[in-house]
């Protein structure tokens, strides 16, 4: 295992450390030599929660909790599109979407869809702001072995690697 964690913490750190990755709240803003890359378009949220409302969505989930963490911080709202939960910068645009440590489940408490930890706290609810370290990765052939079940075909990416939520 700590041979795969390597395996992806090496070309995902290197991601997360470039100056596109860091979060520009904690450095002087720096002009671009060139425009930087934007990641592919994903479906258009749901605006309204989805057709099955009943349902929870997919919360890929590492099978073993990472012994070190990405540190580049992604901040927005937490929302639910296509059965897939993702990190807004703002709401509407589709975000990233987050592969989440080990101990975390989703659960609708009536009309709300509630993220809880291994002790049953609340962490965090759609369409509330959400906070956490980590980085953007590739959903190369290690990840997905590293995942607990498979990705669902739905959740695209760009995907974030989360590290630690932190308080919004």
């Amino acid at each position: 295992m700590r041979s795969l964690c390597l395996s992806l913490l090496v070309p995902a750190l290197a991601l997360a450390c470039s100056p596109a990755a860091q979060d520009a709240g904690s450095r002087p803003a720096a002009t671009p030599a060139a425009p930087l890359p934007t990641p592919a378009p994903a479906p258009e949220p749901a605006a309204q929660p989805s057709a099955s409302a009943g349902s929870i969505p997919a919360l890929p989930e590492l099978r073993e909790a990472s012994d070190a963490f990405m540190e580049a911080l992604l901040s927005g709202t937490l929302i639910e599109q296509s059965g897939c939960l993702r990190v807004s910068p703002d709401g509407k645009q589709p975000g990233h979407l987050l592969i989440w440590q080990p101990g975390y489940t989703a659960r609708r408490t009536g009309d709300r869809l509630e993220i809880v930890d291994s002790t049953g706290k609340v962490v965090a609810r759609v369409g509330e702001p959400l906070r956490t370290g980590g980085g953007q990765v590739s959903l190369d052939e290690p990840l997905r072995k590293a995942l607990k079940t498979p990705m669902d075909a739905a959740c695209v990416g760009p995907y974030w690697l989360m590290g630690q939520l932190q308080a919004p």
